[in-house]
């Protein structure tokens, strides 16, 4: 497809998390200050929205600081232009934490003075440092984290009683320096200490708006009596991010037209693959469900359905906490029942092995249905884009083979797969596991499902229909694979031989329910050694 010149009258936002910057270039905008104006005027004076990464929640805090800072011209035409008469400007104290890097706990610090430091240079204030020295001598806690918010708070104290005008707090992807901390406890310490402001100095605040992926417990932040308003699971705030399919029609349809052309799809045939791809985010059980905004824009620029989520995804705390828990992924298929309660009390701590709730915050699993009776949720992947973005972070993070086999790796199991040839396909199997490490290698228990989930997650990303542990009458069958034209039914045994995983399936009937199935039916018994920590043998019937 060449480049057209008319496709500058439709600039897609792409990249952009300025609000002003947006509509100073003329971008595309999924009007959402009705949001802006309801939250900066309902009485509130702090608020919590949790969202997976890329999600919005950057344009959201800029069109709120926006907003504050009295920029009429940038809201001309847009809803929140006929409601708002003042206009007022206040002072805006902006945390932006989503994009650097704090491992070291020293970087934290630093880029809070300097968020501070700008603070003071735009509203003319110069800081005093023996204001630190006496509030600190009176103190117990004389940590840099307690430091900085008697810095913070002598601003804040300094500009109100210069112009009467109470500060707007945003901080933006508060929890990043908590994920990429290589020293939790002690950037917990700094948070602890600063964000200790929101309390002492609630005199001088008028707003406060945090955003994040999941709350975590010991900051300061969500203890107390004066913690914000958690509106992540809010029913009236559950497309306060992401797009609509009413805003996806009202919004994108000549792009929608485009890439149904490019496609050879129907308009409607288009929307549906579009929801396959990118829709079905619910963030309460009598929400609306909204596209991944970052996905829908890609794929409307790209022109094509592709898995864009995961590269920008930054699925970092997840994969952290894969590393340190023992967890069945096969499960996540057929989706899990979670208790309302937990997702919503949730705070994320070093400690805490429960994956489902992380799982949840950061976008891999959303709300499917509700049981108003039990209060449970079923919870599942959104969209064919987040599954395919979960089972392939799991290859790579766990299970990588060299380089030069990754390009072909797939395609020549789905090739074994679909012609038949079960010794080819075995036999990949042993080449891909003598060159995968194991994370749990001096545990047979866990070795053997790591074992286990190494097939699973290739004949799933082959795109196949996998049911693992297949429940039957008797018993239940480790894999089933089907294909066009055959149906392979699989039982793996750790240590054992494989006519021992073969007359399982024999003894436990699993190929009954296949008796009708015009496909060719192979039964294929596996065992695994724990000490060559690969294939022994496989027979088939």
């Amino acid at each position: 497809m060449a480049i057209s010149l008319d496709d500058l009258s439709r600039k897609l936002p792409i990249g952009r998390q300025s609000f002003t910057d947006l509509r100073q270039a003329g971008c595309l905008y999924v009007d959402k200050t009705d949001y802006v104006y309801y939250l900066a005027n309902s009485g509130t004076k702090s608020y919590f929205l949790a969202r997976p990464r890329r999600f919005g929640k950057s344009l959201m805090a800029n069109t709120l600081r926006a907003y504050f800072e009295g920029c009429k011209e940038s809201f001309e035409g847009l809803k929140i232009y006929n409601y708002e008469k003042d206009w007022t400007k206040y002072p805006v104290a902006y945390f932006d934490f989503v994009d650097s890097e704090y491992s070291d706990p020293v970087s934290l610090i630093v880029k809070i003075r300097m968020s501070l430091w700008e603070f003071e240079r735009y509203n003319g204030i110069d800081f005093d440092e023996k204001f630190i020295k006496e509030a600190v001598e009176k103190d117990d806690d004389k940590s840099e984290g307690r430091k900085l918010s008697y810095r913070f708070r002598f601003d804040m104290q300094t500009i109100y009683e210069k112009t009467g005008l109470k500060t707007v707090i945003i901080v933006d992807e508060y929890d990043n320096p908590l994920i990429t901390s290589e020293n939790l406890p002690e950037s917990k310490k700094i948070y602890r200490g600063f964000f200790s402001v929101l309390k002492s100095s609630d005199q001088y605040i008028r707003f406060a708006f945090i955003t994040g992926v999941t709350k975590f417990a010991k900051t300061s932040i969500f203890s107390g009596q004066n913690q914000p308003n958690d509106i992540t699971e809010g029913e009236k705030y559950s497309a306060i991010c992401g797009i609509t399919h009413e805003e996806l029609i009202a919004n994108f349809t000549p792009e929608i037209e485009k890439l149904a052309k490019k496609k050879k799809l129907s308009f409607d045939g288009c929307i549906a693959e579009l929801k396959r791809w990118y829709d079905c985010y619910l963030f309460h059980e009598d929400g609306e469900k909204v596209f991944n905004p970052v996905s829908l824009l890609n794929a409307f620029d790209k022109c094509d359905f592709m898995n864009y989520w995961y590269d920008t995804g930054n699925p970092t705390i997840l994969m952290k906490r894969i590393h340190s828990a023992y967890y069945d992924f096969k499960h996540l298929v057929n989706d899990v029942i979670y208790p309302k309660e937990y997702l919503k009390t949730y705070k994320d701590d070093d400690l805490n092995t429960d994956l489902v709730p992380l799982l949840y915050y950061t976008g891999y699993l959303t709300i499917k249905s509700f049981n108003a009776v039990n209060r449970n949720y079923t919870l599942g992947f959104p969209n064919n884009e987040v599954e395919l973005s979960f089972l392939h972070g799991l290859v790579n993070e766990f299970y990588r083979a060299p380089n030069d086999l990754v390009g072909f790796l797939y395609a020549d199991f789905l090739d074994d797969l679909e012609s038949g040839n079960i010794d080819s396909l075995m036999e990949r199997f042993q080449a891909l596991y003598s060159t995968l490490p194991y994370a749990n290698n001096n545990n047979a228990k866990y070795l053997e499902r790591d074992f286990q989930n190494v097939i699973f997650l290739v004949f799933t990303i082959c795109g196949q229909f996998v049911v693992s542990e297949a429940h039957f009458s008797k018993g239940r069958a480790d894999s089933i694979v089907a294909t066009s034209k055959y149906v392979y039914l699989f039982e793996f045994k750790m240590d054992q031989d494989a006519q021992t995983a073969l007359d399982q399936i024999d003894e436990k009937d699993y190929a009954g329910r296949f008796k009708k199935d015009a496909r060719k039916l192979y039964k294929v018994g596996v065992t695994f050694s724990s000490e060559e920590k690969n294939i022994k043998e496989w027979k088939v019937a």
